[in-house]
């Protein structure tokens, strides 16, 4: 199978890349041959695709060549100087601040005029860093942690737990944590976590949760750990069904297909995650098989309308 045309232009800009940095001259019709392209994609690379470097064409011969002694600091290797521009990249997505310690830690390179563009849609922890810091630490440390959480009716429970992983599901932080008080996996929204406290000693990293973990990660399409996994059968018409179908949740699988509608089965963990997407393509959702679903959707569209007039 022929490689796809941006992993040509990849290994042709990171090759560049690395002879420009070993301080190399390089030929436009040389490179042209070496990678079987036009010149004019040479010249592209190099004045556009490159021009956040500093590379600079000798009069006396018509070569490329980095400014004087100028060479990407840290390493020699086109793939490590793409790893560290995608982490950077990244980072940013988590907190502005992080990108100054990425550039310190990174001895000095400067990101920003990346070659990459993220938009992650992670939210901004940045007021909740020292909470963040703890969590990561007691997780590294497997550091048994007690703090109070704050449920969607505003009532707070104390909770003690073994934390194994910090997670960012579809754009919002969680703590992935085994309840003592349950003794089953769980998942705890970040900003709900308040007044934590880390308790003395270690705890033993269970494998079967190591398991949930691997398995919840590869086939991930909800926040809600814990609560028991169920089924609710939909009938999709209209738009939805034309943009559902070609973009098909993690959650819903296609039972069968009409000339006008879907019938998909969803699996869902809150009843919040089925209306969520029944609101967002009213009137083109319906519920099947579920009253209680039903009844829940109709009192939250008599509440709004009720605050609407």
């Amino acid at each position: 199978m022929a490689k796809p045309e941006y992993d040509k232009a990849m290994y042709r800009l990171t090759t560049i890349i690395c002879r420009l940095n070993i301080g190399e001259a390089l030929d436009v019709k040389e490179l042209a041959a070496d990678f079987g392209v036009t010149p004019r994609t040479i010249q592209k690379d190099l004045n556009e695709r490159l021009s956040h470097l500093p590379i600079e064409r000798r009069e006396e011969d018509g070569r490329y060549h980095f400014i004087g002694d100028y060479r990407l600091r840290g390493t020699d290797a086109p793939d490590a100087v793409l790893v560290a521009d995608l982490i950077a990249a990244m980072i940013r997505n988590v907190d502005a601040e992080y990108t100054k310690i990425a550039d310190n830690f990174l001895k000095g390179r400067s990101f920003s005029t990346s070659c990459f563009l993220f938009h992650l849609n992670l939210e901004d922890i940045s007021s909740y860093g020292d909470l963040f810091r703890l969590l990561n630490q007691a997780v590294a440390l497997r550091q048994q942690v007690g703090f109070s959480y704050r449920n969607n009716q505003g009532e707070s429970k104390d909770y003690t737990v073994h934390p194994y992983r910090l997670a960012n599901l579809k754009g919002f932080w969680y703590l992935l944590a085994y309840d003592l008080n349950i003794g089953r996996l769980k998942s705890f929204y970040l900003k709900k976590i308040e007044s934590p406290v880390i308790h003395p000693g270690n705890y033993r990293i269970d494998a079967d949760i190591m398991k949930e973990l691997e398995n919840f990660s590869d086939e991930i399409f909800s926040p809600w750990v814990c609560e028991d996994c169920r089924r609710v059968k939909l009938r999709i018409k209209g738009k939805a069904r034309i943009y559902l179908k070609r973009n098909l949740p993690a959650a819903l699988t296609i039972e069968s297909e009409k000339a006008d509608h879907l019938l998909v089965s969803m699996e869902y963990f809150a009843d919040s995650e089925v209306l969520a997407l029944v609101k967002q393509w009213i009137p083109d959702i319906m519920i099947l098989d579920n009253q209680d679903l039903v009844s829940k959707m109709k009192s939250e569209i008599d509440d709004y309308w009720g605050q609407c007039s």
